[in-house]
């Protein structure tokens, strides 16, 4: 058996790097696609779920991904901020998002974590230049938009957050809270009209 080990060990050592082994038969494409191709194929999947449910299934997985994105810094940043979130030290949180907006400004993530701090502290102003940033920075965040509808919606502009709720909608079709927004704010412009 040790002998058997042994061979298995010098025959893996062998092989040569970026070559991926999977059993015979098995796939191996998702292993082997890098971090954005991985998100252009779980994106083209969301927008052709079928159903909510496959459709949320699919977002966990693009956010997992979003946050995957950043470097080490932004990762050890986000749960020192979620840390602070779960022990209810707002200030520590927020000094950890400045902290990865400097050192990570491209990180789209970070901007969407600090928006959602933002609105729940009430700073609807931060939370829209926030948002606006993660939109720029990526404009396929589904989660951005729906919380830029929000926080337009909160600027009484019914209009530009129907806009958003849609653009949200148009990445990811089953977003819950994007879809019934989406349906109350067309039945109150719709009275409006009237």
């Amino acid at each position: 058996m040790i002998a058997f080990l042994a061979s298995l060990v010098l025959a893996l050592a062998a092989v040569p790097p970026g070559i991926t082994l999977t059993p015979e038969g098995q796939d191996d494409t998702r292993t082997s696609m890098t971090l954005e191709e991985r998100l252009d194929e779980r994106l083209a999947a969301l927008a052709a779920a079928s159903s909510e449910s496959e459709g949320e299934a699919i977002a966990d997985e693009v956010r997992s991904i979003w946050r995957q994105s950043g470097g080490a810094t932004a990762s050890l940043l986000l749960d020192r901020a979620e840390q602070a979130i779960a022990e209810r030290d707002t200030a520590a949180a927020e000094r950890a998002y400045a902290h990865m907006r400097i050192l990570e400004p491209d990180f789209a993530e970070g901007w969407v974590a600090s928006a959602r701090l933002a609105m729940a502290g009430g700073d609807w102003d931060f939370a829209l230049d926030a948002l606006t940033q993660a939109v720029s920075l990526e404009p396929r965040r589904f989660d951005a938009y729906a919380l830029l509808g929000r926080t337009l919606e909160q600027a009484s502009e019914p209009a530009a957050a129907l806009l958003a709720y849609e653009e949200a909608l148009r990445v990811h079709p089953w977003h819950p809270q994007a879809r019934q927004a989406r349906a109350r704010l067309e039945n109150q412009l719709a009275g409006r009209a009237l």
